[in-house]
């Protein structure tokens, strides 16, 4: 995922204002109060500017003004893409003045504060001018750390940063059990007889549900209906009639501002989910919809992950996908094209032979403008309910998405594939603009003993999943996705930023749905809340049926992923040999001498890896790592590498083409690179064609062998026994029979050395050879008795009895 440490402005809403422990106590008692109408006559053509900026220890070194004339629906326009310098002062502090041309076709000013080039902001949120008289005349002055924008000069103390307080209060025993609302119905609830809204605000003083006729139509026009106030903190209203497309927003008092914000639980949304859409979602279904899916035993070392990016899948010219379907959702949809005589896109997927294929983010982020879609990884929540709009054919749509999604979903389960989806509940692109943030300021995101935002993504926030509201949105949010568009399986990124309790409600809630859906997610032990409360791998026995992704067996087969030139166990370092062994029994307590850095309860707990959509691809690492490595050694080195990671016990995971050694020249974090760097090069499918068919053969191999899909520690510590070679050789035996397995006995050696070896077996029994060097899969290559077995220089041997 890409972590934009600093983001420029993005937001196309009203400013966040910081919460006063007063006003906030007294919010709370108040409710029903009326929000009137606001008309928005037209801006003068020309604006003076003039801003007074006050910094209590006077430290205005670097800092500066960035402003943009700001459109609720449209594109905004910077004022200066150099940022505006503050050139004087008087006793407040620093002033700058900037003249500002055409303002008559926009709708107010945005600024933002900052230190140098987005060094730093001061006050996390946007705020917009909107208080523009006819002359054009606008005099403003701010203060550090102060989010409000006067229009006078102040003459009170700048107000303490309350931030702490706020979420103290948010966290009171009080607070949960008076505006905690655990209905089903937030959102709207849409017939053909009438709609029902109901949204969560409990601190606001007044909301009003604002309709639009058009995706575009000017903030004036809308057709406001107030809100009443309801149980838990809610508020809520009904619009007679068929209301399938309205289009809506919420205007929310809250905090002494009024914020326009979409409905956080949005199943649709207008081009680049700017405003929110009432949907029938019975007419979203595809013609060949169903809900049957194709079959799997819900184990977790049953499934083999394929990661893809929508995108990636169909942009290079070799796809063979339609031109109307590239970079699209449709492009899932396209069966039985070819490049070079080879199958590609979803038919080369289904030929690899895995179960699932797991798609990165696919819900509306922020990171693209739809209309003019360009490539990123899509780690930018926005909308987290909707479908990204840059994958529909007609973005300005709202329904067009939803369908193509769904008929992509379709047409992957038709080829027996399951689908998995990337979800991203530990932060948001932007917090200032995120729609629960203008609702409820200062709820959904962690803040330290500053009050200011934590920062353990490095995006800039992190959401709070331990609050009862946020928990309930991420396990809703996830039942809807699962529910609605049938899907197989969720992959939380950064997954050890949230909280065990949500993650686990998560899981209860999927159960229910469908016993076999899988959840996997990024266990990283990262910061922002307690050791004890962290889902990250370190607690793992306290996440029954939730599988981490195993950075001891990546780092150990190809070396560190932040050290490019680092080596591994299958490219050289064999001291690393106690990292794969731990990873083959799934990082399970299998001895008190295995060296697990964390350890599973179950090997299904371990999703074990060489390479994903971070960091380099395998074939790149090898490159970067390995002196002098020709392109057949590098193919070489890739199965190595590959057959250790997926014939251990555990959960098999890989990036789209890394089966045809797919390169990103080198680029380890191209999460907003290019396509000609991202997107999958199905024409060197042919040039390697013996590396797809030699992972073709691993997963054919362990498909049909139970044996390399054990489900518990019990069983691998009885079944599964390392025998001694020289050379640092690691070689083990598995007791088939037991396991009900065809053979009965399975023998897997790893060979790091550059040079053939020599072995003794522990018996002379008749042996199959399945797995030698360049060629593996579940047919016997050669039969031999005795035992003496020659295996080759890097590369796996694997023998059956």
């Amino acid at each position: 995922m890409n972590l934009p440490f600093i983001t420029a402005h993005a937001s196309k809403s009203q400013p966040l204002l910081k919460m006063r422990v007063t006003a906030f106590l007294a919010i709370a008692a108040i409710t029903g109060l009326a929000l009137p109408s606001i008309a928005q006559a037209a801006n003068p053509a020309t604006v003076s500017l003039t801003v007074h900026y006050q910094r209590p220890e006077s430290d205005y070194t670097k800092w500066n003004l960035w402003l943009w004339k700001n459109l609720t629906t449209g594109s905004d326009v910077d004022v200066n893409t150099n940022g505006v310098e503050f050139t004087s002062e008087d006793s407040y502090g620093k002033i700058a003045t900037v003249e500002i041309t055409g303002m008559d076709k926009f709708d107010d000013i945005g600024i933002i504060v900052r230190k140098g080039s987005w060094d730093a902001k001061d006050v996390e949120a946007d705020r917009f001018i909107k208080q523009i008289p006819d002359d054009g005349k606008v005099e403003i002055w701010l203060r550090q750390g102060d989010s409000q924008i006067y229009y006078q000069a102040p003459t009170e103390p700048a107000p303490v940063n309350t931030a702490k307080a706020q979420s103290t209060i948010f966290d009171s025993a009080d607070f949960i059990g008076k505006y905690t609302y655990l209905g089903n119905d937030l959102g709207n609830t849409y017939s053909k007889s009438s709609t029902a809204f109901r949204v969560w605000a409990p601190t606001a003083t007044a909301v009003s549900l604002l309709t639009y006729e058009k995706a575009d139509s000017l903030a004036a026009s809308a057709r406001v209906t107030e809100m009443k106030s309801d149980v838990g903190g809610t508020w809520v209203t009904t619009l007679p009639g068929d209301n399938n497309g309205v289009i809506y927003t919420y205007r929310v008092a809250v905090d002494g501002g009024i914020n326009e914000a979409v409905d956080p639980y949005v199943r649709a949304t207008t081009v680049n989910g700017a405003r929110g859409v009432v949907i029938d979602l019975s007419t979203t279904n595809p013609a060949n919809w169903t809900k049957t899916k194709p079959a799997f035993s819900g184990q977790m070392t049953d499934a083999i992950i394929y990661e893809l990016h929508v995108r990636d899948l169909s942009m290079d010219s070799s796809s063979g996908i339609p031109a109307a379907h590239k970079g699209k959702f449709l492009a899932l949809t396209d069966i039985n094209t070819t490049s070079g005589g080879q199958k590609t896109g979803v038919s080369s997927i289904k030929e690899l032979g895995i179960t699932h294929i797991e798609l990165l983010p696919i819900f509306d982020y922020a990171s693209v403008n739809e209309n003019e879609p360009t490539f990123n990884w899509g780690y930018d929540p926005q909308n987290y309910n909707v479908p990204e709009g840059s994958y529909s054919t007609d973005p300005t749509n709202p329904t067009t998405r939803i369908t193509e999604l769904k008929s992509a979903i379709q047409a992957l389960h038709d080829q027996k594939l399951r689908v998995n989806m990337d979800v991203v509940y530990n932060h948001v692109y932007n917090s200032g603009s995120f729609s629960q943030n203008l609702i409820v300021p200062g709820y959904f995101f962690r803040t330290d003993d500053n009050g200011g935002l934590t920062n353990g993504s490095g995006c800039g926030n992190d959401v709070a999943s331990e609050r009862p509201m946020v928990r309930k949105f991420i396990v809703d949010s996830v039942k809807y996705w699962a529910s609605e568009y049938n899907l197989d399986g969720f992959r939380f990124d950064l997954m050890g930023l949230m909280d065990i309790q949500t993650i686990n409600e998560v899981t209860e809630a999927l159960a229910v749905i469908d016993p076999t859906i899988l959840v996997i997610g990024e266990g990283w032990n990262m910061g922002t809340l307690p050791n004890s409360v962290r889902a990250s791998q370190t607690n793992i026995s306290k996440l029954p049926g939730v599988a981490h992704f195993n950075d001891q067996i990546r780092d150990g087969i190809k070396g560190s992923v932040f050290n490019s030139a680092d080596s591994g166990y299958a490219t050289g370092k064999f001291t690393a040999a106690p990292d794969v062994i731990a990873g083959i029994v799934g990082n399970t307590q299998y001895s008190d001498t295995l060296l697990s850095k964390w350890t599973t309860s179950t090997p299904g707990q371990s999703v074990n890896y060489v390479e994903s959509h971070d960091n380099m691809t395998l074939a790149d690492k090898i490159t970067s790592s390995v002196k002098g490595v020709s392109p057949a050694g590098v193919a070489q080195l890739s199965q190595f590498a590959t057959s250790i990671a997926f014939l251990a016990q555990g959960v098999p995971f890989m990036q789209a083409g890394q089966e045809f050694l797919r390169s990103k020249n080198g680029e380890g974090n191209s999460y907003k690179s290019d396509d000609a760097t991202n997107s999958i090069k199905w024409s060197t499918k042919a040039k390697f064609a013996s590396t797809f068919k030699y992972y073709q053969g691993l997963i054919a191999l362990r498909s049909a062998h139970p044996a390399f899909r054990m489900t518990t520690t019990v069983q691998i510590k009885a079944n599964l026994k390392f025998l001694k070679f020289p050379n640092d050789i690691i070689g083990y035996s598995i007791n088939g029979k037991a396991l009900k397995d065809k053979a009965s006995t399975i023998m897997v050696i790893h060979n790091p050395n550059p040079g053939t070896k020599n072995l003794v077996l522990p018996n002379s029994k008749k042996w199959s050879v399945l797995v030698q060097g360049a060629v593996a899969g579940n047919k016997v290559i050669r039969s031999f008795t005795g035992n003496k077995v020659t295996i080759a220089g890097q590369s796996t041997l694997v023998l059956t009895q």
